[in-house]
């Protein structure tokens, strides 16, 4: 799931569209690492794993 959104960039020193990830970790694929990059830079502004099923339940909310 690719999203785009505005976000402030240290690096470029002001805000800049921003490209969110979402792939799946781990041997049962419960785990979701969520990164959010700076398409200007490509510099790395967050990221975190969620439980899948807790990252579904409020998407579908």
């Amino acid at each position: 799931m690719l999203a785009t959104k505005q976000q402030w960039c240290p690096r470029c020193q002001r805000h800049v569209l921003a490209e969110q990830k979402q792939s799946h970790v781990g041997r049962q694929k419960n785990l979701v690492k969520i990164i959010v990059t700076c398409l200007k830079c490509r510099t790395t502004l967050s990221s975190k794993t969620a439980v899948a099923s807790a990252l579904e339940e409020s998407t579908e909310n």
